[in-house]
């Protein structure tokens, strides 16, 4: 893939509330931005398309329907025409710092909104219900870039009620990925006690938690970002060092018979680890395009750069450079040693700029999905991802081995961009870390 360093704005709006600056000593208090206070960290580590590596194409493609026999309804229908002015219609509000929001299978109109606080509300029919499906609040510390930050749900959820989280321990701040499973009484409450460790591992700072979670369409193993500890450069080379998974995605085999200390290693991550891509400052948010099996990820920056990877399906496992590169551009650290050859490029980079919520020169990504749905046709095959410290979105589309987009008009505006949410339609959702989820439509 062809990197591209020019964006195209959606909309930019103003924020408040949590800093977005360079990381400290103790880590910042952000939520999605780096340093002082974003929903993601600082940065959202990034991942490739391909980039400098060959790679492997998708497998799915536009056209070829979902990949790994999804029971959701995306539409992979090709588009070549320019997207509409864009808008936001609110779904539903008052969640408690919402950063994700996902469709189990087999309910592909309903959604499950992550809240950093330690809960996962509901969706239905249009409104939130008033029970929570899961409360972990005390199992979980909570508050800057720690709290409760992913879910994935198994890919027989309809029938197996599996589903995963991800969350900072209150015993201790580690990251954890604990298994949990719905209640056999109601599918809209989860059994309120876990069932199995997944993966847990130290974090050097509480901030750069990556804290993703999800299940790769065609392998069925579960993917899981961490950052690289918190530490401003990365001192000592962690997202590089293959003794630990900081600055990394691991993948494990969740269907695969468990210890006391998680699940094993996916067959075919490098030398029998648990990590599979590695490279990362702070990944956060990435999400599989269900039509091809390509893997976006957003890694946040350290000093100037924001930066949108991808992984395309099929080839295999990759380095994204940092923390020699921050994006397409070297950063000096000198604790790596050897360095990454050849690390994969970012698709897309944009500097950092002065903003309301987290002062000047600051910039925190977070990233999204691929639009699949049937709603908006012309938008079919656009990846959004926004900035959390400027209220900015960006839309983007991989088409023939190139980087295109389009300018789309101003349709709205958000205060904090923590995330993405994606239904089984293939609708896409930009949620508000003040507590809204909300649909994007066209204007």
């Amino acid at each position: 893939m062809r990197k591209v360093t020019s964006l195209f704005l959606v909309t930019a709006g103003l924020l408040s509330g949590f800093g977005c600056g360079d990381d400290t000593a103790t880590g910042g208090g952000n939520t999605g931005g780096s340093g002082a206070g974003n929903t993601g960290g600082e940065n959202t580590g990034a991942g490739s398309t391909g980039g400098n590596n060959p790679g492997g194409g998708g497998v799915g493609g536009d056209g070829a329907g979902p990949v790994g026999g999804s029971t959701q309804n995306f539409n992979c229908d090709p588009s070549t025409e320019t997207p509409p002015t864009l808008a936001l219609s609110e779904v539903a509000s008052g969640f408690d710092n919402p950063v994700s929001a996902k469709s189990p299978p087999g309910r592909p109109d309903t959604l499950f909104v992550v809240e950093q606080g330690g809960t996962i509300s509901i969706i239905d029919g249009g409104a939130a219900l008033p029970t929570p499906f899961l409360d972990v609040s005390d199992a979980i510390v909570s508050g800057g870039e720690q709290g409760l930050l992913g879910l994935a749900f198994h890919p027989e959820y309809e029938t197996n009620g599996r589903f995963f989280i991800h969350y900072s321990s209150s015993d201790n701040g580690l990251s954890t990925v604990m298994e949990y499973h719905r209640s056999d009484a109601d599918e809209n409450v989860a059994d309120p006690d876990s069932v199995q460790l997944v993966l847990q591992h130290p974090t050097a700072q509480p901030n750069h938690n990556g804290g993703d979670l999800s299940f790769g369409p065609n392998d069925g193993f579960l993917y899981i970002t961490l950052g690289d500890g918190g530490t401003q450069g990365d001192p000592g080379c962690d997202a590089q060092n293959t003794d630990n998974l900081l600055g990394k995605i691991s993948r494990v085999d969740v269907d695969a018979a468990a210890t006391a200390e998680g699940y094993p290693a996916a067959a075919g991550n490098p030398d029998g680890g648990k990590y599979y891509h590695l490279g990362f400052r702070n990944p956060w948010r990435f999400g599989f395009d269900p039509c091809n099996g390509d893997l976006y990820i957003a890694d946040v920056g350290q000093n100037e750069w924001e930066e949108v990877s991808v992984a395309e399906d099929g080839a295999g496992p990759l380095n994204f450079g940092w923390p020699v590169r921050e994006g397409a551009h070297d950063y000096p650290n000198n604790d790596c040693d050897p360095e990454p050859v050849n690390p994969v490029e970012p698709i897309a980079e944009y500097p950092h700029k002065n903003t309301p919520i987290c002062g000047g020169g600051s910039g925190s990504i977070s990233g999204g999905f691929v639009y699949r749905g049937s709603a908006i046709p012309s938008l079919r095959g656009w990846y959004f991802y926004g900035d959390y410290c400027s209220g900015d979105v960006y839309i983007l589309k991989a088409e023939n081995g190139e980087i295109v987009s389009a300018p789309v008009s101003p349709g709205f505006s958000l205060s904090q961009v923590s995330g993405f949410g994606q239904d089984g339609n293939g609708e896409v959702y930009a949620i508000d870390h003040n507590g809204v989820v909300n649909r994007i439509v066209a204007q």
